[in-house]
């Protein structure tokens, strides 16, 4: 059977998604207090956490700012 490799890009989708619940739990927010600072619903926050690929650029820079990502994760999510 061969083996399935990630892609980077779904290597750092990966590196994002944990950041995120990581962080979130870290800080003691809930998926309803993100969504609202990011000013989606609860229900589309919660999808967009489990597949960040779907975060517009302007959500995710929110995301970064409220959960106080360093400038390492996100080059780490980021880069080309």
């Amino acid at each position: 059977m061969p083996k399935i490799v990630k892609t980077e890009e779904e290597i750092r989708l990966i590196y994002l998604k944990n950041n995120i619940r990581k962080r979130m739990e870290a800080k003691q927010l809930t998926p309803k207090q993100m969504a609202l600072y990011i000013g989606i619903g609860e229900s589309t926050f919660c999808k967009k956490k489990e597949h960040p690929k779907y975060f517009t650029m302007p959500e995710l820079l929110r995301v970064f700012k409220k959960l106080d990502f360093p400038d390492s994760e996100i080059l780490e999510v980021m880069k080309l």
